[in-house]
């Protein structure tokens, strides 16, 4: 009877009392859902951090400050007409200009422009005709990226244009409405801050005003400009 009961009371041995089978070791880890995205004691990619996700991207820079060599190629008028009846040519005009913007949302871009610029001609003994602009102005530009490394801005700009055309020393200073339109396109050139960019502006105004002298006709200081431009953004 005794050799009965003790067969009896092995049998009734919970399975969880039992010997746990070869090579299972009491802590072992838990088994592995998949849902926390790595199976546990696996190395972390230090490749797909956050912090070096987040330094590989380029920097979005929310203030742009450039300035740059322009070629201006004024609009044609009647005194103009006039002066090349005289045998007065004048050519393009060369002017240094400078802008300043802030960016708002990434994708606005509210700023100003400054620009100095002359041009002369001379007909044989005749006193040399010269001109001489000072402009500056406000725009709101609309900030577009076609591609990674492409910045462009467009949109209209509003300023005040101050000229003077003068024959000789006889020429008066005329201060006028400047209104037209620009289109900025920049190459970046290094991806962390401060970048730098480089490229071209196109714009076209209109400057329209009365005779530049006390006999003439009306005249235009305004017209198709190209400048080659250096943007630093930050």
């Amino acid at each position: 009877m005794l050799g009965v009961a003790l067969l009896l009371q092995v049998g009734t041995t919970p399975a969880s009392a039992a010997e746990p089978p070869p090579g299972w070791a009491e802590d072992a880890p838990p088994a592995w859902d998949g849902h926390d995205g790595a199976r546990p004691g696996a190395a972390p990619d230090a490749g797909e951090s956050a912090v070096d996700v987040e330094e590989s991207k380029p920097h979005a820079p929310i203030l742009l400050a450039g300035a740059g060599l322009a070629v201006a190629f004024p609009r044609s008028s009647e005194h103009a007409e006039l002066l090349e009846k005289d045998g007065y040519s004048l050519g393009a005009r060369v002017e240094l200009e400078a802008r300043l913007h802030a960016v708002a949302f990434r994708r606005l871009a509210v700023g100003g422009y400054f620009g100095i610029g002359g041009r002369s001609a001379s007909s044989g003994e005749a006193p040399t005709l010269s001109e001489t602009v000072v402009r500056a102005g406000g725009e709101v530009l609309l900030v577009l990226q076609p591609s990674a490394p492409l910045l462009v801005l467009v949109g209209p700009e509003l300023g005040v244009l101050n000229g003077t055309l003068s024959l000789g020393e006889h020429g008066k200073s005329q201060t006028v409405a400047e209104y037209g339109g620009m289109a900025g396109f920049y190459a970046r050139l290094n991806e962390r801050a401060p970048i730098w960019h480089l490229g071209g502006t196109l714009s076209y105004t209109l400057a329209p005003t009365g005779p530049p002298s006390g006999v003439g006709r009306d005249y235009d200081y305004g017209g198709l400009r190209l400048a080659f431009t250096v943007v630093l953004g930050v």
